[in-house]
């Protein structure tokens, strides 16, 4: 258990995939900075390094089991223990990081987090991160030119779909393996966020950027039930401050942060092309409505959206 009061640091254990310069990295050196400071270093805060090479599937099971006690897990992995989460990737369901905050303060929302302690999970709070986009070493001159292409993609079915409407052929893929594949010739482009594309120096090897912003990519910091229930509420208070706290400064240098990641991508001589919904035709409100039509607390949260 953790103490605020023992002899001994106590640590808590942490999983995440993101690379260092992702928000929800950043968010979590501040989270661990918090805690240790708040308590005088009595708890210690520490990666967990097999889980962030075995990756999320891997980090929600050791949280289920005890055996991790935080992380900050990807919605789209987490869908398969709620549907209704997929209500955060429907594309261009969001404009921009305002209607994010918004959202998350709806209830439907805050029962998608409520609903996890079922699978010995506690979410303490929504953390939101860049906007996704596409990068491909060959320029793409429209939309149209995805038809065809094998598209690296995060591991979820509504990335799965939406590549499939436009024609393209979805690869799942690991952060890990991005270069490697680009390597390999697997892939043809990858959709990806700013932050995680400058941290792999994506622009060596992708360097064509459609900005689309064309879905929202939010996680969820979650703590293992069993270890949470054990804590004394003057210690999850401690830990549910230190969460806020960091999940609010790092949420305000958001958008910041995206802008400074496009200008180092141009920089590094990355060619960049912005696209709205329109480009897309009918593909983004044809998947949401299917989305729709599956999950009546994930139509509730899109349609209840401004």
């Amino acid at each position: 258990m953790v103490t605020a009061t023992s002899a001994a640091a106590e640590t808590i254990r942490f999983g995440m995939i993101t690379t260092p310069d992702h928000a929800w990295s950043r968010l979590m050196q501040q989270f661990k900075n918090t805690v240790e400071s708040s308590s005088g270093n009595t708890i210690r805060v520490r990666e967990s390094r097999f889980a962030k090479v075995r990756g999320e599937s891997s980090i929600i099971e050791l949280l289920g089991r005890g055996q991790l006690q935080a992380a900050i897990v990807a919605v789209g992995s987490l869908t398969t223990l709620d549907p209704a989460l997929n209500g955060w990737l429907m594309p261009y369901q969001f404009a921009d990081t305002g209607q994010l905050r918004r959202a998350a303060q709806r209830d439907d929302a805050k029962t998608m987090l409520v609903g996890l302690e079922r699978h010995n999970l506690v979410a303490l709070g929504y953390a939101f991160s860049g906007m996704r986009v596409i990068m491909s070493p060959a320029a793409m001159a429209s939309v149209q030119d995805l038809k065809g292409k094998k598209v690296g993609t995060f591991p979820n079915d509504v990335f799965y779909n939406w590549y499939r409407q436009l024609g393209a052929d979805p690869q799942p893929i690991q952060i890990q393996d991005i270069r490697l594949w680009f390597e390999q010739e697997k892939i043809d482009a990858i959709d990806i966020d700013l932050a995680t594309a400058v941290d792999l120096q994506l622009s060596t090897q992708a360097p064509n950027l459609m900005y689309t912003r064309h879905m929202a990519f939010p996680g969820v910091f979650v703590v293992s039930r069993s270890w949470w229930d054990a804590l004394t509420p003057e210690q999850q208070q401690v830990i549910s401050a230190a969460f806020t706290q960091a999940e609010q400064a790092t949420f305000a240098g958001l958008e910041k942060a995206e802008q400074a990641d496009l200008k180092q991508l141009r920089g590094e001589g990355v060619s960049v092309k912005t696209y709205t919904e329109a480009d897309f035709n009918s593909v983004p409100q044809k998947l949401r409505d299917f989305y729709y039509g599956t999950n009546e607390r994930l139509k509730r949260f899109g349609m209840d959206q401004p």
